[in-house]
């Protein structure tokens, strides 16, 4: 259990601003996950066309032309939108990698449905009036509307200022307005001079275009440290969809600050000329693919990686606030993780493993020599992610029974809730109970072989990240038992022991514990509301047995003699920290707020200039 002791203001100050962390890093995601989100390019050209040419109907139809004239606008229509996406394109791919025909002509989507709702709303006036003529000052307002909201998204997304990208804000409408309501009549003065409705329209489109402007504008004044939301979005929006991560790297490099990093490894020798690295690292997978440390253990995996060496990277007991904010402090940490080890213990000895559940949490332990190995799983009833403290409290007691070196792993092995401090309390007691039964337990030599899922002609689905499935078939006192880990973000509630049951039959044989590396080079590219692929969103449970049958018989073809050695590695780097978060975070509420004040005001001003233009 919990040492038990009333908490300290100092206690309380610590989980508060761990609980704030975890918020904010929850908030981020929350406000991102959604963006971005588009329908593929067929169904975007489909729905864009859809909605121009209903717009082309409508109006040319109620303006009183001929079935034959409207065809011809129709297939001018088709022709003009294709040309003004393409013109986006070509225009915004020198400011942005980002811009594609598949994005700009999502943007096509939106705005031509506001062009369309004010074209709707003049066909009714003009029904109602019995007035066709009603109609057109209403497309020329939709049409400004619709130039208004393409400067917002393209001076917002494309534009160092967003004032640039107003010239090309007016393409498109411009380019559409030709056959949808051009008449040559509005050309001449008398069709101003004869009714002040067009007049309005324009002048309400005007106000409504600086009114997008002044909007921006307020929106991007909100600083914290040195973030402006516009220029984070487009640094957000590189890395995202472009995987272009130099912007965003350089804002977070610039606010983060340079920690010492421990990090431990359990290395697991064969007389066959094997190794296998169990590697905890200090640092946290993330935030999200490309930026940092989101592909941290492909990144430990590749360079320490050989012949004759598998590196297992499993998940620690950190939060995001480890997470490492660009690739050149990614390359200096796996530099350092590789050249500076500082070995704490070897032999030729281990215990059997044992295993002890309290509640929900059940702790696997394993003893060599003066190492220990501990995995912490709440699987199949909610997700791993403990606190660093539960961590530090493990180590300490694990010190104080006069073990070396300790790895404590946090499986990551099932989805579901975080453990509340009940369930802290439970792992931890659990976990005091295995140390002390391992501090005793008699050790033997042990046997071991090691396989991987690069040995393999095996395609992985794509829940499972480039560092792959990594197996150790340990053989100590008669007991015969694998080690799994898998470069994977968590896994779905019971997978875990679907696999388990399935790998028993097939080998007659037991996983000890699976874990996942917490990856987040899976983590949102996928439709999902949570944000990533799980391990078993994407593989079968048969076919991801079927696969550790396979490295489970190359490991028992490769048995030999067994020898470890164990180190720590301490290292300085750069970490996010939970501050620079806390400054996303709270950029993302401030301009969030400021952003929902702004449009209603824009939403109050566009209604009343509607019905202005509408009853002229």
């Amino acid at each position: 259990m919990l040492k038990a002791r009333a908490k300290s203001k100092n206690e309380l100050e610590q989980q508060s601003t761990q609980e704030e962390r975890r918020d904010s890093t929850t908030n981020i995601h929350r406000r991102y996950r959604h963006l971005f989100r588009l329908p593929a390019r067929n169904r975007t050209l489909a729905y864009g066309s859809i909605i121009v040419l209903v717009i082309t109907f409508i109006s040319r139809t109620a303006l009183g032309y001929t079935p034959a004239q409207t065809a011809l606008f129709l297939i001018g229509a088709e022709f003009l939108l294709l040309l003004s996406v393409e013109i986006d394109t070509l225009v915004l791919k020198r400011h942005n990698k980002v811009a594609s025909f598949r994005r700009l002509g999502s943007l096509t989507i939106i705005t031509d449905s506001i062009w369309a709702l004010l074209v709707l709303v003049g066909l009714v006036i003009a029904f109602l009036t019995h007035d066709s003529a009603r109609l057109v000052p209403l497309i020329i307002l939709g049409g400004l509307f619709a130039t208004s909201f393409r400067a917002l998204i393209l001076g917002s997304l494309f534009y160092e200022k967003t004032w640039q990208g107003i010239p090309l804000a007016f393409v498109q409408p411009l380019l559409l307005f030709i056959p949808i309501g051009f008449q040559f009549r509005i050309l001449t003065l008398n069709f101003f001079m004869g009714n002040p409705a067009p007049a309005a329209a324009i002048l309400g489109g005007i106000i409504a275009l600086a009114g997008i402007e002044i909007y921006m504008s307020s929106i991007n004044k909100i600083k914290v440290s040195v973030y402006r939301p516009l220029e984070l979005l487009q640094a957000f929006l590189d890395a995202w969809a472009a995987e272009d991560s130099t912007n965003l790297e350089r804002f977070l490099d610039a606010t983060s600050k340079e920690l010492i990093i421990e990090s431990r490894m359990l290395t697991i020798s064969s007389s066959e000329q094997r190794k296998a690295i169990i590697i905890v690292p200090g640092v946290h997978p993330g935030p999200f693919y490309p930026i940092g440390s989101s592909n941290i253990p492909a990144d430990i995996f590749a360079r320490l990686k050989s012949n004759e060496v598998i590196p297992m990277v499993v998940h620690s007991m950190s939060d995001h606030g480890m997470n490492l904010p660009s690739k050149t402090q990614v390359e200096r940490y796996v530099s350092e993780l590789k050249d500076q080890n500082e070995i704490l213990d070897s032999g030729f000895t281990m215990s059997t493993p044992f295993a002890k559940q309290v509640g929900k949490a059940t702790v696997t332990g394993l003893a060599f020599g003066f190492t220990l190995s501990i995995a912490i799983t709440q699987a199949p009833y909610g997700m791993e992610d403990f606190p660093v403290e539960v961590r530090k409290e493990i180590e300490d007691y694990s010190s104080s029974k006069k073990f070396k070196n300790v790895l404590v792993i946090d499986t990551h092995n099932s989805e579901g809730e975080k453990p509340n401090e009940k369930e802290c309390s439970d792992a931890l007691e659990a976990a005091k109970i295995v140390i002390d039964q391992l501090s005793n337990a008699k050790q033997f030599d042990f046997k071991v072989g090691i396989s991987h899922s690069s040995e393999l002609n095996e395609k992985l689905d794509p829940d499972v990240g480039p560092a792959g499935i990594g197996l150790i078939l340990m053989e100590v006192a008669g007991e015969r038992f694998s080690f799994v880990t898998v470069d994977s973000n968590n896994a779905v509630i019971g997978f875990r022991e679907k696999v388990f049951s399935q790998f028993e039959k097939a080998t007659k044989s037991r996983i000890l514990e699976l874990c996942t590396s917490d990856t987040h080079v899976t983590a949102a590219k996928t439709s999902d509301a949570k944000g990533y692929l799980a391990l078993g969103d994407a593989s079968s449970y048969p076919k991801f047995s079927e696969v550790l049958a396979k490295l489970y018989q190359k490991a028992a073809n490769k048995v030999g003699i067994g020898f470890f050695s164990s180190s720590m590695v301490r290292g300085r780097v750069k970490t996010i920290g939970s501050e620079v978060l806390d400054d996303f975070s709270g950029l993302l509420d401030s301009a969030s707020s400021e952003a929902k004040n702004g449009a209603r005001i824009l939403g109050t001003i566009v209604l009343v200039i509607t019905a202005i233009v509408a009853l002229i």
